[in-house]
This record gives C-alpha cells, structure tokens and sequence, in this order.
C-alpha cells in the first residue's frame, strides 16, 4: 500500500513544487539540523511502546510567495536515528525531502511565528534487513521500508531575520517496518515452522534549528 501511495503522491508533490515558486517573491538558502524522538507503535499487543532519539542536517529554501505570510519550505536532510524492535536497536540511515507550506505574521522587529505543514518523502540508505536471536534462540528479523510517506504538522518561531525553530510533529502513512520472529522449541530444540509477524509506524517529533543565509 506504501509503494502505490508513493506513486499517486510524487507526482502531485512534484507538480505543486513546480507551480507554487511561479509566484514567489525570493528564495532565502538556509541550513537546518535538529533532534528526533520516536515513538514506536506495534500492531501487536504484546510489544510496548519504545521511544529513541535521532537527528538531522541538510540545505533548505524558504521561498516566498505572492500572498503575505505564505511561504514554501523545502529541504534535503540526512536522517539517522535509532530505533528499538524487542530489546534490539536497529539504526535506520535516510534522506529526507519535506515540503511544507508555511503560513505566519510577523512581531514588528523581533521575528514572526507561524504554522507548517505538509508531506515528507523518506528514502532508505542504509541497511534494510536486520537478523538477531534472543537469549532463547529465537530467530528474529527486521525489515524497514525503502520509501516511506508522511505528513507533518509544526509550529515555529523566526527570530530576526537569519535564524528560526519549529517544532514538527510526523505522522507516517503506512508502516515502517516488519517484524518476523519464530520460536525455538524447548523439547525438540528445533524451529517452529510458523512464523510469526507484525508491523509497526514511527510517529516521531522534530526539533530543528535553521539559519537562513
């Protein structure tokens, strides 16, 4: 379902980043980085929620447009964070394109605030497949989706006219990843031949920094 919802939104995405700048005012090039937590949701009740930090760098564009106080941001950060799957950190490594609308007012000379929103694509570039077994022998497996799909909501706060924070909250469509695992029986010793699964999302809250140039 991922992978079909990718392909609707690309291209819709890819159209609304090339009408909207037709009516901009100025590009403003900045630097963003900033902290990530995660919170991981399982579809199965037996796992609790895991929470782990990450973090993020990349180039972004602020442009301006026609309206007042309408702005489009978009960036290219590189992503990597630290997820916890039964007692396993597994580390994702991606890139990330969000491109998100902007709509704010200013606060005379101090700076402005304003709320954003929109979609984020994330690109996998790290390793996808991870195996381990518990102290029990059981055998386990992770696999991360190669692309992933989210929206994000935030709010921010400029301050003068180079720097700005926002807080961002993402919210995945579609899962992030699977998880496989088989039971080793005590009597036997030996595999059970049914596998068990579930998949799980990673909501996750931003923190970011940008100086804008």
């Amino acid at each position: 379902m991922i992978k079909r919802l990718f392909q609707i939104a690309l291209p819709i995405v890819m159209a609304w980043l090339m009408v909207m700048p037709l009516s901009a005012q100025g590009v403003a090039f900045g630097v963003k980085g900033g902290l990530e937590v995660v919170s991981m949701e399982f579809n199965d009740d037996v796992f609790d929620k895991s929470n782990r930090a990450g973090f993020f760098v990349g180039p972004t564009f602020v442009i301006s447009t026609a309206l007042p106080g309408l702005a489009i941001d978009i960036s290219g950060l590189y992503n990597e964070r630290t997820l916890r799957v039964e007692g396993e950190s597994v580390q994702q490594k991606s890139i990330l394109i969000p491109a998100h609308v902007r709509y704010g007012a200013s606060i005379m000379d101090f700076g402005g605030v304003f709320l954003t929103a929109g979609p984020q694509l994330s690109f996998n570039v790290g390793p996808s497949k991870f195996y381990w077994e518990d102290v029990n022998k059981n055998a386990k497996q992770f696999l991360l989706q190669d692309t992933k799909l989210a929206i994000d909501f935030g709010v921010g706060l400029s301050i003068g006219q180079h720097l700005e924070a926002i807080v961002y909250y993402s919210i995945p469509i579609g899962k992030t990843g699977d998880f496989t695992w088989n039971k080793v029986s005590k009597a036997a010793n030996e595999a059970s031949s049914a596998l068990n699964n579930t998949n799980t999302t990673a909501n996750s809250w931003m923190l970011s920094a940008t100086y804008i140039f």
